[in-house]
């Protein structure tokens, strides 16, 4: 009885050996992320994945024990056959995925992005790349899967008939046993993803947890929970996102804006005080500018900066808000407010119209025109694998903003110091190499700027232009000492214009994504009303500068070596400083706001106060 009871759990017992081998190859690649990931950590995730497979596998496992009459026990093996194999690819698969994709995103993939890194077209023309730099990850899974299904096939399991008792009641006790597995235990709510900060430092969190786990934890989520911390009173005296501008008188009336996001720029490899720069050209610009040292990113991707820069919108889910239910809601945007201030606008981004949703989202946020791939007039120019290459798209839009009427809002999302790492024949001799490819290609968009400016300085426009530089996230790296959660998020923003006129940043001042859209208006002397979950540079009301990392909220401040951060969750109830309970107060107050107004679609000033 025990012997067949063995041979039964023990193709489940290969698959979760397998889970914990995924588990090692993705920290492997990634050990610069995590330092300190310890044989504890590693007891703890393999806990989170027997969780993953009572839940893949609870229909075959209720196969496996149903007591059945003998003449369907060929259709029985048949049948637990198929569960095994599909269960257990969907498993290897979705792990397999994150050892390869993790050290883009430096986050679990969930199911909304897992969707649509399958339907979109970057994936295709990108696929190429991946099979030849992860070949060996391809073969490790066909070898676990394939070694899985043929234990199973190997151990055959014992016919289980339905006439005798003992088989009804070891049925029900075995299911049961898996739906607690399932639920992590007989607590009131299944166990989900936040906990695994609850066993783990949230460093180590991603490592810890399994992308089958939060994948499955996030493909029936429906949206947000509407959070009620506070009355309607407290919480709008805590934070409102309703906000007046406050025009600085700074730059002439219709001063054009052009903002130039920069991919994957973090300061480890760029910004005037960063001690392994490849921005030289962008540093002296910056060093010009009203730069912002201590900046950081709200986000991990490009889909979570684009709502972030343009309209302000935090990503506080673990789901893009370009890719939620939330992003047919009403909301503004730089270019739809500049608009009524008589603005024309227009974005500016080389891959294929349709990447990353960028040309519904720009028109959502009230953007005039869109140049992508398809608008370029040169195909030869096609990196071959994302889109057009920087210095033609750069020289492209300098030639197009030549055709705007002022005053004009224009934005420039670059492209090429993303995986691949593309560089341009031309340019090949010129840039800098650095320890990672991610530096060379740093090196070329820094050279297509400094192309791109020399242009734009010779058109009647520019000295009547503001500039306004941020990177998009940071990007991959595998330096241990570029891994913490500060360098994860630590980008350059910087506010330019050729008077010189705008003011130095004061010091230990951390400047957020979100903040920009605020800062932009009261930079261009606007008197309106605008929705936002930042806050003006000028505002002299200090606000959390918060991220959302596991389902933790994070806010950072400048401390004594570097930046420091308060974390807090629902599930925290343990004593704070009252400096660390103000921040606490502040963030859940940002997120109620954050949840109502999701939910209930009110994210402009009309609509929040009708």
């Amino acid at each position: 009885m025990i012997k067949s009871i063995f041979k039964s759990f023990l193709p489940l017992g290969i698959v979760w050996l397998f889970s914990g081998v995924y588990r090692i190859l993705l920290v492997s690649i990634n050990s610069k992320k995590f330092p300190d990931f310890s044989f504890q950590d590693y007891v703890i995730g393999a806990g989170f994945d027997l969780v993953t497979i009572a839940l893949f596998f609870l229909p075959f496992v209720t196969l496996l024990f149903l007591p059945l009459p003998d003449q369907l026990e060929r259709v029985r093996f048949w049948v637990k056959l198929m569960l095994f194999s599909l269960s257990t690819l969907l498993v290897f698969v979705f792990n397999g995925w994150d050892v390869a994709y993790f050290s883009y995103t430096a986050k679990r993939t969930s199911f909304d992005y897992f969707v649509y890194m399958l339907t979109n077209t970057e994936t295709t023309s990108l696929a190429g790349d991946f099979i030849a730099e992860f070949w060996w990850l391809i073969v490790f899974f066909i070898f676990s899967l394939a070694f899985s299904i043929w234990s199973f096939v190997k151990l055959k399991s014992a016919p289980i008939s339905w006439k005798l008792r003992r088989n009804w009641f070891g049925f029900l006790f075995t299911v049961t046993s898996f739906v607690i597995i399932g639920r992590g235990g007989f607590q009131l709510k299944p166990i989900g993803i936040i906990e695994a900060t609850n066993y783990s430092s949230l460093a180590n969190a991603p490592a810890v947890l399994n992308s089958a786990f939060t994948i499955i934890k996030t493909i029936a989520v429906t949206g947000l929970d509407d959070k009620k911390y506070f009355n309607e009173d407290d919480l709008n005296a805590l934070f409102n996102p309703i906000q007046k501008s406050q025009g600085q008188n700074i730059l002439p009336k219709g001063t054009n804006v052009c903002f130039i996001l920069l991919e994957s720029f973090g300061t480890m490899y760029c910004g005037p005080n960063s001690p392994d720069s490849y921005t030289p050209f962008l540093d002296s610009i910056l060093n010009q500018s009203m730069f912002f040292e201590d900046a950081i990113a709200n986000g991990r991707t490009s889909m979570d900066a684009l709502p972030s820069v343009i309209s302000s919108i935090p990503a506080y889910t673990n789901e893009s808000f370009i890719l939620s239910e939330y992003c047919a809601n009403q909301f503004q945007g730089i270019p739809s407010i500049l608009a009524k201030q008589g603005y024309h606008s227009a974005f500016f981004h080389g891959a294929s119209n349709g990447s990353m949703r960028f040309d519904a989202f720009t028109a959502a946020a009230g953007f005039d025109s869109y140049y992508g791939r398809n608008e370029y007039p040169n195909p030869a120019h096609f990196d071959g694998n994302w889109g057009i290459e920087d210095h033609h798209m750069l020289s492209f839009a300098a030639d197009e903003m030549n055709q705007f009427k002022q005053p004009f809002f224009s934005m420039i999302f670059t492209l090429s110091s993303h995986h691949p790492y593309t560089i341009p024949t031309s340019f090949k001799s010129r840039v800098k190499h650095g320890p990672e490819p991610l530096c060379a290609t740093i090196s070329y968009v820094d050279l297509a700027l400094k192309e791109f400016w020399t242009k734009a300085k010779k058109q009647a426009w520019f000295k009547n232009t503001l500039f306004v530089f941020c990177a998009d996230h940071v990007g991959p790296t595998k330096r241990w000492d570029r891994c913490s959660l500060e360098w994860t998020y630590r980008i350059p923003i910087g506010f330019h214009h050729t008077s010189l006129k705008l003011p130095k940043v004061t010091k230990g001042k951390v400047f957020q994504q979100i903040d920009i859209m605020p800062t932009i208006f009261d930079l261009l002397g606007l008197n309106v009303d605008y929705y936002s979950f930042g806050t003006s540079y000028f505002n002299n009301k200090l606000m959390p500068k918060m991220i959302c990392e596991q389902g933790n909220l994070i806010s950072f401040e400048v401390g004594q070596n570097g930046l420091s951060n308060t974390v807090w969750n629902e599930q925290m109830n343990g004593k704070r400083s009252s400096h660390e309970q103000k921040i606490i107060t502040q963030m859940k107050a940002m997120y109620q706001h954050y949840t109502h107004d999701l939910i209930t679609n009110r994210m402009t000033p009309i609509q929040k106060k009708d």
